[in-house]
C-alpha cells in the first residue's frame, strides 16, 4: 500500500508535527545539514533547504509491513535553492544529483523538551523559509494514483 501525502495551510502549531516547509523541529544535538561550497578559491558551508519531517507516528497506521520506522521523526533536506527560485552557490539539474545535494535524517524518538525549531533567518532576522504546510497522510491503494 501506498500513502497519500496531502499538504494543507494551518494556523496549528507544528512543533514536532508532520510538515513541509517551514522550520525542522530537531533535537538539540543534531547538526543541520549543510553543502560544503568552493566558490572562487574560497570555502565555506551552504545550508540544505528544508524540505519536509515527518512524525513516524502519523504513518504507522499506513505501514502495516513496517517498512518504515513508526516513532521518531524523518527529516528531509535537499540543495534546491535554484529550484524555488533563489539565488544559490550550488546547481542541481534533473536527473541524478551529486552526493551531498540532498540528506534524510532520522530521530529515534521526538522529545518536546529537547526538540528545537532550528530557524534560517537573514541579516534582518527575518526567516527564509517558505510557509510551513501541515502534512496530512491517508490510505492510497498502489495501483490508485494519488495525487
Amino acid at each position: 500500500m501506498a500513502i497519500k501525502l496531502t499538504l494543507k495551510h494551518t494556523d496549528r502549531i507544528l512543533f514536532c508535527g508532520s510538515k513541509w516547509w517551514g522550520d525542522p523541529d530537531m533535537p538539540e544535538s543534531m547538526q543541520y545539514p549543510a553543502i560544503e561550497v568552493n566558490e572562487d578559491g574560497e570555502r565555506y558551508d551552504y545550508p540544505h533547504t528544508f524540505i519536509c519531517q515527518i512524525n513516524c507516528e502519523d504513518i504507522a497506521a499506513f505501514d502495516p509491513e513496517g517498512r518504515l520506522p513508526h516513532e521518531g521523526m524523518l527529516y528531509f533536506f535537499a540543495a534546491l535553492d535554484k529550484w524555488l527560485g533563489y539565488d544559490s552557490p550550488t546547481e542541481n539539474g534533473g536527473g541524478e544529483w551529486p552526493r551531498g545535494h540532498f540528506v534524510v535524517k532520522y530521530a529515534r524518538s521526538v522529545n518536546f523538551e529537547t526538540f528545537q525549531s532550528c530557524m534560517m533567518v537573514d541579516d534582518e532576522g527575518q526567516a527564509l523559509t517558505e510557509r510551513e504546510m501541515e502534512i496530512v497522510f491517508s490510505e492510497c491503494a498502489d495501483d490508485e494514483r494519488c495525487i
